[in-house]
Parts: C-alpha cells; structure tokens; sequence
C-alpha cells in the first residue's frame, strides 16, 4: 500500500475534533535519505539514552527485525525525528541545516535576558498571603497580569519526592511507546512522536543547534487512557477553579489545557489567547521569558509586521521584532514598552484576556498550562464566543439558563453588536494550534484595528461629546490598559 496512504489511514481523533492526528511514525521512508548523517555525532548523554532504549527492546539483531536489516536502531529514531522536523516545518532543509541556519544556538540568552528593563513591571503574588477575593478584584477584574507564587507545593508533578515528578525522563519511563504533538503539518493536522523519540531528540547535541527546537504542545494527553493518569499529579489552582466552558460539553468546547514541555528557543510566538478567554501557566522546571503589550494598545499588522522575516516561531520574533519595541521610535507612536517577566519553577504566570504575550524557553521547560472563563470576565467571552462559535454558544446558553441563571441574564442583555463587541479578539482558535478559519481570520483584522482605535481614545482622550461614551465596563477597562502602558514607559525612563 502507498505510503501516503497508510499515513492518512493511521489519523486518529484530533483534540478539536475537528481534525485527526498524523501518526509521524508512518512518515514517508522515501524522503528520509539524509538521517544517519547527523547521528553520528551523538554525545554520551544521548548514548545513553539509546543504551536504555537497546536494554528495553532486545538485542541489536532482535530489533533490526523491526526495522531495515542496514538501519540501526540509532538511525532508525533519527528517521522518525527527521520525518517530524519535514512535516512540522516543510520550508526547511534538514539536509541542507536548515532548522539550524541563523546560529540562534551559540547566541547567550542569559546575557539577552539580564539585561532586560521591565522586570519589575510585574508583580508576585503569594496563595498564602492573598485571598482568592483580592485576586479577582485587583487582578482578573482589571486585566492584569500577575506572577503567582506557592501555588504548586503539593502538586506530584513539581515535587521531586514522590514517583511523579515531570521531566522528559520521567516521561519516557512512564509512556515511552505514547505519542506526543510536537508540531502541526502544512494541512493543519498535528505530528506526534513516541515520548522515547523526544527523549532522543533533547539529548542529542545535534538537534539541539536547532533555532527553534520542536515544542511538545499537547492536550489530548488528558484524555486518552494510556495518559490520563498525568490529570493525578496536578490541581488547578484554587483562584481558577471555576471554568464557564465545561458548561458546553466536553465534545464541544474548543481545547483548553495542555502539557507543555520543550528545549531552549522553543516557545510560543506573539498572540492573543482566543474566545477572550484568560490563562494559567505553571512551571515545573526551566525558565520561561515573557513579553507582554496590553490589551488594545497595538494591532497584528503593528505587533507582527510582514516583511521582517518572521516566521511563526518564537525565537524568530524575540530576535527580529521584540528589540523594536523597545526602541524611541516606538515610544514615539504611543506604542507600549513590553513588560517583560522571566518565570522560574513554582511560579504560576496568569495572563488576563486580551493580552498580546510572546513566550520563549530559556531553558528545557515542563510546564501544565490552561484557558479558562470565569464569571468576572463573562460578558466579554460570552460577546466574543457568541460570534466566532454561534452553534457553540447556543448549546452553551441553554445550559446556563439551568446551571447558572445569573450568568444567562447577562448573556440576553448583551447587544447584538456593538462598539464593545467589535474592539475584541474573535478567533476561536488556541494559541497552540495553527490557523484559524478564513471567516475567522477577516474578523481579528477587524477586531484588532478596532481595539486600537479604542485604546488611542481611551488613551489620548480624542474625540468629541458625540463620540464618547460611558466609562464604564470594558471602556474603563481600556483606560486600566492605557495606565499600565504608562506605568511601563515610565519604568523604561527609569532604566
């Protein structure tokens, strides 16, 4: 049977439900030529790796049974990596050292990342010393973000003591044959690779030159069987308990929470989290940076400009276009200085919604992260979900007139449309998965062109009496985001 074939028959239920998952085990044999070269400069740690993998599986002559009689086992899991790289980003030459081509490998992040100005922008906040209440008001109320600490002392996962500590060989212990998303295809369906094939690929001093390493990003893990057992050694934090969208179904809700874990350079690019919704990071191990730009205060054409070079990956943007935006020039056109923020284990990074945030891995990283809707920001989701998911939203309705009458109120008193409706992120798609729809797409350009008109008036104060509006709800919320943005420029000052 044709390879392709066999490829497309091995697709299983995407966590969208939309689509289904390529299996990158059943990758194309015939463009796979170039794979032993690079295996043979492995280092000892990824030896060893492999020695583990030989102990496990049998002899060499027992394997090669499964495989090409000339193939190693060696080269048989760079096979399978080089069939992932080709599949997540076709526009690169694995032979020719494509994924490796700007050097960003031998660059000295952690001299980039001390030098950073904005750092005390952000302000920590401990469980122990901060109710749930004053979190909501001071912070999930007025959009802002905030670091939170001691949140993560009895999670299995952060602690080293007790069987359950995440990292990448700890993982390959417990789901060595399960396959993780590392990457989404040109088609848009996800490219998994066996937890015991990511093993290989983080120890092996070759892959790691890549400029922007391949990025587990999953949140099916939580539902299949074999990996459901990972939802045992996390609890999401108190202060986000509440979560609006289980109230659709879990067929319908669009995903929300994954498994994050990857090398250094891997990361997410500039966006916005969909459907208004907020979000929780927690850290496990590794460093995260972080760049924030408040809600309204820059548009996608002015934040992620064509003709730079960029390329999706978050490397790429925290090289070409972050230092621009900490420029004069910058400043100069009422732009907002980032609020930078640098998250290390045991920290739980909270993003409000409406946030324009890059991420980037300053270190190998293993994180649990979760969108969420709370009844404090409900009418902006319920606005925003109403028309980028309307089937969605109508199912969702019906079940809050039963469960949640309060909140069905403010959902019939909402308009149709309006000003507020229109200055808002409309995609439905998560900041993990790759396009949207082109209904969907026309709308943010709209959305954001929207949201930076408001936030100039809000900022500035333009306009006449005719124009204006009460200050109230997300118009105060705009003039919150204009604060935060001056409070950044004046720390710039200040550095």
């Amino acid at each position: 049977m044709d390879v392709d074939v066999v490829d497309r028959a091995s697709r299983e239920g995407d966590e969208i439900g939309k689509r289904a998952s390529l299996d990158v085990e059943t990758g194309r044999d015939a463009k796979m030529g170039d794979a032993g070269a690079s295996s043979r400069s492995n280092s000892s740690a990824a030896t060893e790796t492999m020695r583990n993998v030989d102990r496990e599986c049998g002899t060499t002559a027992e394997r090669r049974g499964k495989y090409r009689s000339s193939e190693t086992h060696e080269e048989h899991v760079n096979k399978k990596i080089h069939a992932a790289k080709r599949r997540t980003r076709s526009e690169l030459s694995v032979r020719q050292g494509g994924w490796a081509k700007h050097g960003y490998a031998y660059e000295d992040a952690d001299a980039t990342s001390r030098s950073l100005k904005h750092l005390h922008a952000i302000e920590r906040i401990s469980v122990k010393t901060t109710t749930k209440e004053e979190f909501i008001e001071r912070f999930e109320r007025t959009r802002t973000p905030c670091v939170i600490t001691d949140a993560m002392e009895d999670w299995g996962c952060y602690k080293n003591d007790g069987g359950r500590f995440w990292s990448v060989d700890t993982l390959a212990e417990r789901f060595r044959e399960v396959k993780f998303k590392v990457g989404t295809d040109d088609d848009g369906y996800p490219v998994r690779l066996k937890m015991k094939h990511i093993q290989h690929y983080v120890n092996d001093p070759v892959h790691m030159r890549d400029d922007s390493p391949m990025y587990a990003f999953d949140g099916s893990v939580f539902d299949k069987p074999e990996t459901k057992s990972l939802l045992e050694d996390f609890k999401i934090p108190d202060w986000f308990e509440e979560d609006l969208f289980k109230h659709v179904g879990a067929k319908r809700r669009p995903p929300y929470r994954w498994i994050v874990f990857g090398p250094p350079r891997s990361g997410s690019s500039v966006h916005v989290d969909p459907l208004a919704t907020s979000a929780w990071n927690a850290l496990i191990s590794g460093r995260k940076r972080w760049a924030l730009y408040p809600p309204r205060s820059v548009d996608k054409a002015t934040i992620k400009p064509r003709g730079i070079g960029l390329d999706g990956e978050s490397v790429t943007w925290f090289n070409k276009m972050y230092p621009r935006t900490t420029t004069e020039e910058w400043k100069r056109q009422g732009l907002p200085p980032p609020i930078d923020v640098i998250q290390h284990p045991g920290e739980i990074m909270f993003v409000p919604d409406g946030w324009w945030h890059a991420v980037l891995n300053l270190d190998h990283t293993m994180a649990v992260t979760q969108n969420f809707s709370t009844s404090a920001r409900f009418d902006a989701v319920w606005r925003i979900t109403r028309r980028a998911r309307p089937k969605m939203s109508a199912r969702w309705l019906e079940k809050l007139r039963r469960v949640r009458p309060d909140l069905a109120e403010v959902a019939d008193a909402q308009p149709r449309r309006s000003e507020v409706s229109a200055g808002e992120q409309t995609s439905s798609t998560s900041s993990s998965s790759s396009g949207s729809s082109d209904t969907e797409a026309e709308a943010e350009d709209e959305v954001m062109t929207k949201e930076r008109e408001t936030f100039e008036r809000a900022a500035g104060g333009g306009g006449d009496a005719s124009t204006k509006r009460t200050r109230t709800g997300d118009g105060l919320i705009a003039d919150l985001a204009a604060e935060k943005m001056r409070a950044a420029s004046k720390s710039m000052d200040i550095n």
